[in-house]
């Protein structure tokens, strides 16, 4: 019988269960959050399930070794960083190692995109070489950019019945969750981005041809930040300071239940 191939380095071998999440990093996220039991939001479906999705399609080697060390940079990152929810306008600095940041990001929406077949599947596949650290070049196709979302009053329109009379009710980004966004320039062009949620840290991935100009790469950059307020992200600066005055974070947990969050900078 042939042996089914590793969905990351693409050899036949014995399979495992690879999270979607990674065990070590949904920990910390219900401890920060002082949870008491767990539920997942799993798109394809549009509901919440009561344990994480898990993919059996990566072998031994891939998800103990170079995977396990990639989930432990972005444990290591949390507990640093990622659990602080910053006020509105707060000044913070960001200190990070570039490429394990963006090797995490681009294996968990690979797993993310095998979960639900998504139509971007193909593009995080090309990444592969990237993700398992064996080729830097390939990683500057694709840009990251960091925008921190702030806690949002929720309308008033928009409240439970349950909800406290007479007294704002504040959303905080206390979740972690993967998606997409839509991000369109009128008279320019549109663009499916990926979008990465740990806790008030969105992390933005845009694709590119791998021989794309530089030129193309940074107009869509000047857009980007522009209207979102989102730093581009470089290797070259591990140390960044940023504003805390990107996305109402009501405004954005909205749009990834809706599956329409959209970008547009007509409006």
């Amino acid at each position: 019988m042939t042996k089914p191939v590793c969905a990351y380095c693409k050899l036949p071998n014995a399979l495992t269960r690879e999270h979607l999440w990674p065990a070590s990093l949904h920990s910390r996220l219900s401890a920060a959050n002082k949870q008491t039991s767990n539920s997942f939001w799993l798109a394809r479906l549009q509901r919440e399930i009561p344990s994480e999705p898990k993919i059996r399609d990566v072998c031994a080697h891939c998800n103990n070794v170079v995977l396990s060390e990639l989930d432990a940079y972005i444990c290591q990152l949390f507990d640093s960083t990622l659990v602080h929810i910053p006020n509105r306008h707060e000044r913070v600095t960001f200190e990070h190692d570039y490429h394990l940041l963006k090797r995490w990001l681009l294996k968990l929406c690979f797993n993310s995109a095998r979960v639900h077949n998504s139509r971007d599947l193909y593009a995080l596949d090309v990444m592969l070489p990237y993700i398992m650290g064996e080729s830097s070049t390939l990683g500057k196709s694709v840009q990251l950019f960091l925008q921190l979302s702030y806690p949002e009053e929720v309308p008033e329109e928009e409240l439970s019945a349950n909800a406290p009379a007479d007294c704002p009710v504040f959303f905080k980004p206390t979740m972690n969750r993967v998606g997409h966004i839509f991000f369109r320039v009128h008279g320019v062009g549109e663009k499916l981005l990926r979008a990465v949620h740990l806790r008030s840290f969105t992390f933005y991935l845009a694709f590119f041809k791998p021989s794309e100009s530089c030129v193309v790469l940074n107009d869509f950059a000047d857009h980007f930040s522009h209207y979102t307020g989102a730093l581009l992200l470089r290797p070259s600066n591990p140390i960044v300071e940023t504003q805390c005055n990107g996305a109402g974070a009501w405004t954005l947990f909205k749009g990834s239940r809706s599956n329409q969050l959209i970008f547009d900078d007509d409006i």
